[in-house]
């Protein structure tokens, strides 16, 4: 039970090229570059398998991916060979950065990765991303509203080709939910951190200036902020 399964079944977090991964870039990109316009050094946090990493090198920015998943920064070196990129893909992570103060000139934080932490988790993340980010850098933050999707979420619900939700357990304290997901050919079991969009922006606010919430779907955001 876990996130490991989740990456696995689904090809838009796994596969760069697969046509689920390239609707994420292209959803993203256009508002990345947007408010990217000045060239420097970004950090990609929780980076993956590196489509994002490799999407802003080709853009002329320097990039370093980090990710806490051995097999996904394996991966991702493994496409930066493919490609001969110049990314660097480190294993680390998010709550204790191993990087000097004001290193880089912006920070993503993409895919719903805030569904990985709890409040105290996600207020360290937060936090090591302001120490890391130069006086003038720029956090972006991709994330689902996960209290405005749950209630969307119903029994047979499709997710991908293969799997459909089969059952969603709420903890009495609304703080986490397990979503088990089926297939013709197996199961698994994930636990994802709660976050609304409101909470989300509340915390940030502690630690960012605001700059502008971009509505991408019904209950997906990015949102850009300034140190």
């Amino acid at each position: 039970m876990g996130f490991k399964e989740y990456y696995r079944a689904f090809k838009a977090y796994t596969d760069i090229y697969s046509k689920e991964y390239q609707r994420r870039i292209e959803e993203l990109k256009p508002h990345l570059l947007r408010f990217m316009k000045r060239k420097g050094k970004v950090l990609d946090l929780a980076c993956g398998v590196g489509g994002f990493s490799f999407l802003l090198e080709d853009h002329g920015f320097e990039v370093m991916g980090l990710d806490i998943d051995e097999e996904m920064i394996k991966k991702a070196t493994e496409y930066a060979e493919e490609k001969n990129s110049k990314v660097k893909f480190i294993v680390g992570d998010a709550r204790e950065l191993s990087f000097e103060d004001e290193t880089f000139d912006y920070v993503l934080f993409l895919g719903n990765t805030t569904v990985h932490f709890l409040p105290k988790d996600l207020s360290e993340v937060f936090k090591e991303v302001k120490r890391v980010l130069k006086k003038d850098g720029v956090f972006l933050m991709n994330f689902v509203d996960m209290r405005g999707l749950l209630p969307r979420i119903r029994m047979g619900t499709i997710v991908g080709e293969e799997y459909w939700i089969s059952k969603v357990t709420i903890d009495e304290e609304e703080k986490t939910a397990l979503i088990e997901y089926k297939s013709e050919r197996d199961s698994f079991r994930v636990r994802f951190v709660i976050w609304g969009k409101t909470a989300v922006e509340l915390l940030a606010k502690l630690y960012f200036i605001p700059i502008e919430s971009v509505k991408l779907d019904e209950v997906s955001y990015l949102n850009v902020y300034k140190k």
